[in-house]
């Protein structure tokens, strides 16, 4: 597996969804452009910007479950392969602030990560999955990962998106195994 020429973070586009779980991947993006000091250009399936020495950056404009056709669009643009891919998502099979990078695997039920499979054809691109943890008390799936987060939860939160944002970092810039022995782990143990 190489080394990520592009960095897809999922979410879906507007004001209403910005600090919904399932923008995980927004969050991300954007703690990635700051501290790059880089702004995104919008490209019209996504926006796009570029990390100093590193990859190509991209926030689909597109709702998550479309996220696959901006994707491909822009691999295609650049001359890409899917392996050159990492993308950046929510998961709800994940404790509230577990990490787990992956060079490879099934989509594990998230519509973003199915869409991009689909349209790429092939399992064989990076992810960097963010937990949201389950839905709480049975509630209905779709909901949950449009709820916007609890105050309560926020920090928590926020530090979830600067811990990926710095996962996707060492990955640049020492490679996968690096990049998940640091971050693979409990939450509780990223310091140690």
């Amino acid at each position: 597996m190489s080394i990520p020429r592009l960095v897809a973070c999922l979410g879906n586009p507007g004001d209403k969804y910005s600090m919904t779980w399932h923008n995980a991947g927004f969050w991300v993006a954007d703690i990635l452009a700051r501290e790059a000091g880089v702004h995104f250009i919008d490209a019209g399936l996504f926006n796009v910007t570029v990390i100093p020495d590193g990859p190509d950056l991209i926030r689909p404009t597109v709702y998550m479950n479309r996220s696959g056709g901006a994707v491909a669009a822009f691999l295609d643009s650049r001359g890409y392969n899917a392996e050159e891919l990492l993308v950046v998502c929510d998961d709800i099979n994940l404790d509230l602030g577990r990490l787990r990078l992956r060079n490879s695997g099934s989509h594990g039920g998230h519509n973003g990560l199915k869409n991009i499979i689909e349209s790429l054809g092939t399992e064989q691109f990076s992810r960097l999955r963010l937990g949201i943890g389950p839905a709480p008390g049975g509630a209905d799936l779709a909901d949950y990962v449009l709820d916007t987060v609890p105050e309560k939860l926020e920090e928590e939160a926020s530090v979830m998106a600067h811990n990926a944002a710095d996962c996707v970092l060492l990955y640049i810039k020492e490679g996968l195994a690096s990049a998940q022995d640091r971050y693979n782990r409990n939450p509780v143990d990223q310091d140690t």
